[in-house]
């Protein structure tokens, strides 16, 4: 009696993994090969002069809720070599939450980088101030282009580095990513 149990409760599961797998397969590609994750450095330099935003009240600054974009350069970290460039649009002040303690604005960041296309991420960007300092802030890869059009997901960490250069506010960034060949 255990015997024949047992045989029928193997019989229900391998059938319900036939089933399962013949309505599910047309989601599943075969082909889909994950490739070792990969990780870029870049040094961003935020321009503070690009800053624009929509002053619906006419005040001439910045007030929460208002939409604003910045744009930046990046490098190779530590040096001048200028690999591409940073534009990035968020709510100012607005829809402020807190990541491990550090004020951020939810924000859609477009990192181009020379001669190999776009990654874009959406997610957080860090806030400014002394709380901001040196604390890293997480956004989703959501895509890219180019030769980055295989990415399939990631995550963006930037870090809001000490004091400011002239008009230019720098920030470590790591972009770590996976990509898939179908």
């Amino acid at each position: 009696m255990k015997d024949s149990k047992c045989y029928s409760r193997t019989i229900l599961i391998a059938m319900s993994t036939l089933v399962t797998t013949l309505i599910f397969s047309p989601f599943i590609s075969q082909h889909q090969v994950f490739a070792a994750p990969q990780k870029i450095n870049l040094e961003l330099k935020l321009d503070t002069a690009t800053l624009k935003f929509t002053d619906v009240n006419g005040n001439k600054k910045p007030d929460p809720g208002e939409f604003a974009g910045i744009l930046g350069k990046l490098y190779t970290p530590g040096t001048q070599n200028e690999v591409g460039t940073y534009r990035c649009t968020f709510s100012w002040g607005g829809w402020l939450n807190s990541t491990q303690g550090v004020p951020v604005s939810i924000a859609t960041q477009v990192f181009d980088i020379k001669g190999n296309g776009t990654i874009v991420v959406v997610g957080d960007e860090p806030g400014e101030g002394a709380g901001a300092m040196g604390k890293p802030v997480e956004g989703v890869i959501a895509g890219g282009t180019g030769s980055y059009n295989t990415i399939s997901s990631g995550v963006a960490t930037l870090t809001l580095k000490g004091g400011m250069e002239q008009k230019l506010i720098p920030l470590d960034v790591v972009l770590e990513f996976v990509r898939s060949s179908t």
